[in-house]
């Protein structure tokens, strides 16, 4: 949880507490694909393309046999949040005309929503950052003290076990423009934008898409390509855990897809086995039920609280006593949505 310090700089407004939640039977319209983007990172920050440009296909070696630690610096702490997720500010201003036809409530990123659907099996913390502008309550994760320390002391296992991750997805995918366009110091990613309505919330959502199953599925439309998700477990475990499975589905649901492929790494991090998963059958109905009222919840619970515009609000879940508590933020820097953005609103507004 916050600090004390960090306690007497915010004003307490509301506490929910997730084991007490009511979780009532409501469904999850979507995602509706509205459109996407790239995103490049190099030394100066990340850099927001509107283009297809980063989208990968997958591209699995025959015989299978990786090792996941290509490229990892020892000296590099690996974990840290990146404010990327917020480059679909970017594209909400390119796309005002769009945005009248898809009405939304919120707009977030498809990892922290995974995190409110699973608050009550979470038992790390987590924070965000909320701010109201025309209507719209932007989200935006925070990396809070307790996060940043923890990276900074993990160990080396977990530090590469957290790369090699990541590192996977890049080895198991192509690019078209990987050669010609980067400079060897830039990282790309693909991120789809979304609308999906639960409850009375209208979301509008952006997601990192790992690639499409196929080179083939590039000469499609892009609200017509397969996409799947790529994701780890760790031997000498047959298969992955609840825990995985529980956000592996989150993360197909936000993004509407239908396949998971799966690596087993082994104690060297080098991967010799992959299969595909369907994400219906990663978990039953009742979880389901369970994830997708949850986010319904912590929706409302969010929306009750920030309801004044253009004030940073800062929500602080506390994985250990499933409590989520609401504050006012009181410092004029604490506000973490990007100037650009708030400027043209606050301009277009006047």
């Amino acid at each position: 949880m916050d600090s004390i310090v960090e306690r007497v700089r915010n004003i307490v407004i509301h506490e929910l507490d997730v084991k007490q939640m009511r979780l009532d039977n409501v469904v999850l319209d979507g995602p509706k694909r509205l459109g996407s983007f790239s995103c490049y990172d190099n030394n100066n920050g990340s850099v927001y393309c509107p283009d297809e440009s980063s989208i990968r296909y997958l591209d699995l070696p025959n015989p299978v046999n990786i090792n996941c630690l290509q490229g990892y610096d020892p000296n590099v702490k690996y974990g840290h949040i990146i404010s990327r997720d917020m480059l679909v500010l970017r594209w909400v201003l390119n796309h005002e005309e769009k945005m009248k036809k898809f009405p939304s409530d919120f707009i977030v990123n498809n990892g922290l929503m995974k995190d409110m659907m699973l608050v009550r099996y979470c038992d790390l913390d987590w924070n965000i950052s909320a701010t109201k502008i025309r209507g719209k309550i932007v989200l935006n994760k925070i990396e809070s003290i307790e996060l940043k320390d923890r990276i900074a002391n993990q160990s080396d296992i977990n530090n590469k076990s957290t790369y090699t991750a990541f590192n996977l997805q890049r080895l198991i995918t192509k690019n078209n423009y990987e050669d010609e366009c980067s400079s060897g110091k830039e990282m790309s990613s693909f991120y789809g934008v979304f609308h999906t309505k639960i409850g009375s919330h209208q979301i509008l959502h952006a997601g990192w898409l790992h690639g499409v199953e196929s080179k083939q599925e590039l000469d499609k439309p892009f609200e017509e390509m397969k996409f799947i998700l790529i994701k780890k477990f760790n031997a000498p475990r047959e298969s992955h855990s609840f825990w995985q499975s529980s956000t592996w589905w989150s993360l197909a649901k936000l993004a509407g897809l239908d396949t998971i492929v799966r690596a087993k790494f082994d104690k060297d991090f080098i991967v010799k086995s992959i299969d595909k998963l369907e994400v219906d059958t990663l978990t039953n109905k009742r979880f389901k039920m369970t994830f997708v009222a949850s986010l319904d919840k912590v929706l409302d619970f969010i929306k009750t609280i920030v309801t004044e515009e253009n004030k940073c609000y800062n929500f602080s879940f506390n994985g250990k006593d499933k409590k989520l508590i609401g504050y006012m933020k009181i410092g004029p820097d604490e506000n973490l949505i990007p100037s650009w953005f708030t400027d043209v609103k606050l301009v277009s507004k006047s």
